[in-house]
């Protein structure tokens, strides 16, 4: 499986994960149900469920939620609780485990992009509502499903030494900058804004007020981490930020817009990943390069475990 790959399973692995999130609340509210029914009386409120929400008079009740979970994620998500279930049978039975540090490195991946960790873990709880916790759980279920795709296939040597010759730069992170610029029309206006920074005036405050580019200018003039190769930078303005020392303010380099001042916040250096690991990673890309496709796995186990789906899903 390639890079881009796994960040598209891992992209659909926090979206299914969402839903079993919300399976978890259908799950207990059917318990909750079907105990209120076998204690309560049979009159019309309990026949319809409990009220869960009003509006203009009308009610939404229990059942009625539920059975919209349902039609909208019902076998969908029956089916993702029904592979979590083989998978981690499948595990106890060849003793596999995930460790830590595997899960730890496997979230790394997934954060590459962001500014830091808790910038991250920050959009996974706002966009999807899904904790730390959580995605762990996840990296370690996608991970066990792949150790059992690949066990029992070999990769040379060779071939690990010949793919890690062909892409080597793949398990290279560039240097990085977090950078902030102010962008103005005129190079002398520039000129005069960068002597009034060297002289003490605040860059946030100037990018605010002057500064044309308004990506960063809301942000008092913030990019953020920029790697040393992002093609969507100015190669100007990358050159210039490579030959600065943090808190450094640099400038006037001609821009697309005009012309750019730029400050050096923060900077990482080029890091290159250690032989043992790149083998590691590249040995199990390798193998599931030649393993059954992942979902295919699945349902293999789904069969040997015997699932069978006993309630009738609502149509949608």
């Amino acid at each position: 499986m390639t890079r881009q790959e796994k960040g598209l399973w891992t992209a659909v692995i926090v979206l299914t994960l969402g839903m079993l999130v919300m399976g978890s609340v259908m799950a207990m509210h059917g318990l909750r149900q079907g105990k209120d029914e076998a204690d309560a009386s049979h009159d019309a409120n309990t026949e319809e469920g409990s009220t869960v929400a009003t509006i203009n008079g009308e009610v939404i009740t229990d059942k009625e939620w539920t059975d919209a979970l349902k039609r909208r994620y019902g076998s969908e998500l029956l089916l993702q609780m029904l592979n979590r279930k083989a998978v981690f049978a499948e595990a106890i039975e060849r003793k596999l485990i995930v460790t830590p540090q595997e899960i730890a490195r496997e979230l790394a991946a997934a954060m590459d992009g962001y500014d830091s960790e808790k910038s991250y873990f920050d959009e996974m709880k706002s966009q999807l509502g899904l904790s730390k916790q959580e995605l762990e759980l996840e990296a370690g279920y996608r991970l066990l499903l792949e150790k059992i795709a690949t066990i029992g296939i070999q990769i040379k040597d060779a071939d690990i030494e010949h793919y890690w010759t062909e892409h080597r730069e793949d398990y290279v992170s560039p240097e990085k900058y977090d950078l902030s610029i102010i962008v103005v029309k005129e190079e002398e206006e520039a000129d005069s804004l960068l002597d009034a920074l060297e002289k003490g005036e605040d860059f946030e405050e100037a990018a605010r007020k002057q500064s044309t580019d308004s990506f960063s200018r809301d942000a008092g003039g913030r990019l953020g981490w920029i790697e040393r190769n992002d093609p969507f930078q100015s190669e100007e303005i990358l050159q210039l930020a490579a030959g600065l020392d943090i808190g450094d303010i640099a400038g006037p380099v001609q821009v697309e817009e005009g012309y750019a001042i730029i400050r050096l916040n923060d900077k990482e250096e080029r890091q290159v990943q250690s032989a043992e690991e790149v083998r590691e990673e590249i040995r199990m890309e390798l193998a599931l390069s030649q393993a059954d496709p992942l979902p295919q796995v699945e349902q293999m186990l789904r069969n040997k475990y015997e699932a069978v789906i006993l309630s009738e899903i609502p149509a949608s």
